[in-house]
């Protein structure tokens, strides 16, 4: 392993990283302690690292391996961008992986916080991912080996399924529970939550308070649409009555002027 100087950028953590020695290019990985104000519990504050510029051969062993060395990592999840706010799902199964292409971000969730600590201490080298020990498939093996994989045994298929839907029913009704803790419940505003598992009676008076609204635009709309009607035709009558009696004006004028140019000797 390389030894160069590490450095920071903007709040960031860099850690210089190259596929194989042969490579003379490399990528920088740019990393910091996650840190938002609406955290989901699945990245908790204090635990979790947030990862930039994730190369695509990069895979979720290799990110494990390597912020191992700050202590032990209890998680890992690539994504297409920054979603702090939204729940990490780890999905080791191969059936139901979520493959994100080209460059992506990282969260790296720790065991203990005193290893998140420690991960923004450390003073990095030059990174060599894919090494003889560990090789990294790319390019025609690596579609080889996917094209292996793709076919797929029905029995392990199911148990899969079978576990997936297990693992969705439950995260259902842990969400289901929140939002009827949260029903009812005023906010520091004083607000209070309507959700869909709000009582019936709460429901019906809502729809019938929206349908009135609605009636009532527009009987108003309607009035204003008879009143503009009206008043465009009285204007018209109006402009019309104003024509004629300048008409009437302009004929007494034309004859007045004609009468005074009339030759008169006497």
């Amino acid at each position: 392993m390389e030894t160069e100087k590490s450095n920071s950028v903007q709040g960031f953590r860099c850690i210089e990283t190259r596929f194989s020695d042969k490579c003379t290019a490399g990528h920088t990985l740019f990393y910091k302690e996650h840190a938002v104000r609406n955290s989901h519990p699945s990245k908790p504050v204090g635990k979790t690292l947030f990862v930039l510029n994730v190369p695509p051969y990069f895979k979720e062993k290799s990110i494990q391996e390597l912020f191992s060395v700050a202590g032990k990592v209890m998680s890992v999840c690539f994504e297409e961008k920054p979603s702090g706010t939204k729940e990490m799902i780890n999905q080791k199964s191969f059936f139901f992986q979520n493959h994100v292409k080209g460059f992506k971000v990282a969260y790296v969730v720790y065991n203990n916080a005193s290893s998140l600590k420690e991960a923004m201490k450390l003073e990095w080298g030059t990174i060599v991912i894919s090494t003889e020990e560990k090789p990294i498939k790319t390019g025609l093996e690596k579609w080889i080996l996917e094209y292996e994989k793709s076919f797929v045994n029905p029995k392990a298929l199911q148990e899969e399924i079978d576990r997936y839907m297990e693992e969705f029913d439950k995260r259902k009704e842990r969400e289901e529970k929140e939002e009827k803790l949260k029903e009812g419940q005023p906010d520091d505003d004083g607000w209070i939550t309507v959700t869909k598992h709000s009582k019936h009676a709460a429901r019906t008076e809502t729809m019938e308070k929206k349908v009135m609204e609605k009636e009532k635009q527009k009987q108003k709309d309607k009035k204003l649409i008879n009143f503009y009607s009206f008043q465009m035709r009285e204007t018209k009558m109006e402009h019309l009555t104003q024509l004629r009696r300048k008409f009437e004006d302009d004929k007494k004028r034309i004859a007045t002027m004609r009468a005074a140019r009339k030759f008169k000797p006497y």
